[in-house]
């Protein structure tokens, strides 16, 4: 159990698709910084490439949003009051599912995946995604973010540095989990990605870039709505889908804090 010597929250936070606690430093770094108790998470068998080995890719491959769920709601169980959960992109949606089922102080949304129900597959978002929807059975299947995918959908209006950063720091992600989000918008209640809003009771902000490819402003827009008088969403102008680091963050940031402070 975490313990916090001052009055805030503890705080959890959540990556996306391809990544590690690695991609949430700047996020984790402002926290501290403001005097939060901050853990960065690392989903289930999202250790760098290189330390992967056969046997690791075939677990990550088979393993679905419920197991990521699962391990969430765990962390969340081992702090000493309920936490604000921040999540970014896959992570966004993970921690709207784990929300309606445990108690959370507040939510932070940063370029959230679509749940089920709302239509995440634009033609951006596809094509960002690439190669890995051709992946046959996707759900047995792991899948990776490449260099030019960045470029386009995920790190667009960011500097070369950081999408080469980005990619240096990317590895394998679930076939399983990436077809439950795709197939969202057909099985709507139906789907592991569907997240009930009426049982998630906190504040939630909602951040998202209208220069977003592969998680639309769109999309951020109907997250929100669905939320209603507990939703705040924030857009942020010309910012792409990297919401938690590079040239967007300062504004991001105090954007964050302005609205933890309300």
């Amino acid at each position: 159990m975490n313990q916090s010597h001052n009055e805030k929250p503890p705080v959890l936070l959540v990556h996306g698709m391809w990544g590690n606690q690695e991609a949430l430093k700047e996020v984790h770094d402002a926290f501290v910084e403001q005097g939060y108790v901050t853990e960065s998470l690392r989903l289930l068998y999202h250790c760098p490439k290189a330390e992967h080995t056969a046997a690791s890719k075939e677990k990550l491959a088979q393993t679905a949003l419920q197991d990521y769920v699962v391990y969430i709601i765990e962390q969340v169980k081992r702090q000493n009051s309920p936490p604000i959960l921040i999540g970014h992109s896959m992570g966004g949606l993970l921690v709207q599912l784990v929300a309606a089922q445990v108690p959370c102080n507040r939510l932070i949304l940063l370029s959230s995946a679509a749940p089920a129900g709302i239509n995440g597959l634009s033609l951006s978002a596809i094509k960002t995604f690439g190669s890995n929807l051709l992946r046959f059975p996707l759900w047995r299947s792991i899948t990776e973010v490449k260099l030019a995918s960045i470029r386009y959908g995920i790190a667009n209006s960011q500097s070369a540095a950081v999408q080469r950063e980005i990619y240096a720091r990317s590895t394998y992600e679930s076939g399983r989990a990436t077809w439950q989000i795709s197939m969202g918008l057909l099985l709507g209640r139906r789907s592991a990605a569907y997240v009930n809003t009426e049982q998630i009771q906190c504040p939630v902000l909602i951040i998202g870039g209208t220069a977003d490819r592969i998680t639309p402003i769109n999309v951020q827009r109907s997250i929100a709505q669905g939320f209603g008088a507990r939703g705040q969403l924030v857009e942020i102008p010309n910012c792409c889908h990297w919401t938690v680091g590079g040239k967007f963050f300062l504004q991001i940031r105090t954007e964050i804090f302005q609205w933890l402070n309300t």
